[in-house]
């Protein structure tokens, strides 16, 4: 699998996730009319999922993981990776195991293999935020990192009046851009995304009454276009500190502050800038997904 000429992105994402317009459509009309009723739904469900993926999913290929490798450069480097024993027993695994019958495609097996042994990129799903929200009953939403677009599609599923995303990874724009104008077919929700470094935000500027968001944790993964920090501590002073006390700032009166973050940031953080969470739970996920619990740490200004 290695080469020297540039990989079909595209195509290799359509080969691990075939998705099509059409099943956008369903899944999208499917959202709209659980609405409200997100919270009955089973953390397994994954409709929405596609909304998010046949927009995103060729961007989300490229964040990189452990040894500062995206899924195509472990594609591009694959001989290299081979020679770590964990990569190769679990090549060999699926190979003589778990797809002797070779009912999956090579590419979902190296993106199961890559998951499990260097970085699982996954999605907040749509469902999660429907829930929330509808938990909240937001007028405006302000999403300071809005990520693969989960947020953006689950209120305009609810209809919500205003969505403000944020997102540093200019190269999701033509993405975004290419989402909101579908989901502007779908739903009345303004949707306003600003490419910027969030902390060059005047929040000031808008009005909103709700803040839900998952920033990035301490050194996981790497995003595109993301700052880089020489330690957790310095990542608390530039990034976590600043962002959490201007946006909270920014909140309307009665507004929820709402933040998906390890308990370590939340200890280390949130707690000296706004004391302890009014309320926390974790938010539903499938177990399948990773065991790690995912906490929401609610604040009402």
């Amino acid at each position: 699998m290695n080469q020297t000429l540039p990989l079909d992105k595209q195509h290799i994402a359509n080969k691990i996730k075939n998705i099509s317009l059409n099943d956008v459509e369903r899944e999208m009309d499917e959202l709209i009319k659980i609405g409200s009723n997100a919270s009955k739904m089973s953390s397994r469900c994954r409709t929405g999922n596609n909304v998010v993926d046949y927009f995103t999913f060729v961007n989300r290929l490229e964040t990189k993981g452990k040894y500062n490798a995206n899924f195509f450069d472990f594609l591009l480097r694959l001989d290299e990776f081979k020679q770590k024993k964990f990569i190769s027993n679990m090549l060999s695994y699926y190979s003589t195991v778990k797809n002797k019958n070779k009912t999956k495609n090579e590419y979902v097996v190296f993106k199961e293999v890559y998951n499990i042994c260097i970085s699982a990129i996954n999605i907040i799903r749509p469902l999660v935020y429907m829930e929330i929200y509808s938990k909240y009953n937001p007028t405006c939403i302000l999403d300071f990192c809005a990520g693969w677009g989960g947020a953006v599609v689950g209120a305009s599923a609810l209809g919500i009046k205003k969505y403000i995303g944020i997102e540093m990874n200019t190269s999701l724009k033509e993405p975004y851009r290419n989402l909101t104008n579908y989901l502007k077919t779908k739903s009345e929700t303004n949707v306003e995304m600003l490419f910027q470094d969030a902390l060059t935000v005047d929040y000031t500027k808008y009005e909103y009454d709700f803040v839900f968001t998952s920033p990035p944790y301490y050194f996981i993964q790497k995003y595109e276009n993301n700052s880089e920090y020489s330690s957790k501590k310095e990542m608390d002073d530039k990034f976590y500190n600043p962002i959490f006390k201007a946006t909270y700032n920014g909140l309307k009166p009665n507004g929820y502050y709402i933040i998906n973050v390890c308990k370590e940031v939340y200890e280390n953080v949130l707690v000296g800038l706004l004391g302890e969470a009014h309320e926390s739970y974790p938010y539903k996920k499938s177990k399948r997904q990773n065991e790690h619990q995912e906490i929401v740490y609610v604040w009402r200004k």
